[in-house]
């Protein structure tokens, strides 16, 4: 009897979590993309000592994602779903051993995923101030 109990619980754990690998996204993805901050064409970079994160929010479903930005401006992705994103820049910064309010810019055109691309240039627009 223990043994029926047990095969069940594992075929019931099977049916809960299913097999192999599942995509983290249901729609389609890019596989991998490289970008880079710019403001007025010019590359942006940022200070060793702040954590730049460029925070989205995909407009066709409630998905968002954190993309680390190095301090060179650039950034690496693995995989992101494709579409539209409003994009919000987010430094938190150290001052002299604490950590200091975060300082938020919002990305005006934010940023679209496409098919295909695997470089990106995001604007930092008009308002951008280092």
């Amino acid at each position: 009897m223990r043994c029926s109990a047990a095969v069940l619980l594992i075929v019931m754990l099977v049916g809960v979590t299913g097999c192999g690998e599942q995509k983290p996204f249901d729609g389609p993805t890019v596989d991998a993309f490289t970008g880079r901050l710019v403001h007025e064409g010019n590359p942006v970079s940022f200070p060793p000592s702040e954590t730049v994160q460029l925070k989205l929010i995909l407009h066709e479903k409630p998905e968002s994602f954190g993309i680390p930005i190095k301090s060179d401006g650039t950034f690496q992705i693995g995989w992101m779903p494709i579409g539209k994103y409003s994009a919000t820049l987010i430094r938190e910064r150290n001052e002299g051993g604490k950590k200091a309010a975060p300082i938020m810019y919002n990305v005006p055109g934010g940023l679209e995923i496409k098919n295909g691309q695997t470089e990106y240039l995001v604007e930092l627009g008009k308002g951008w101030k280092l």
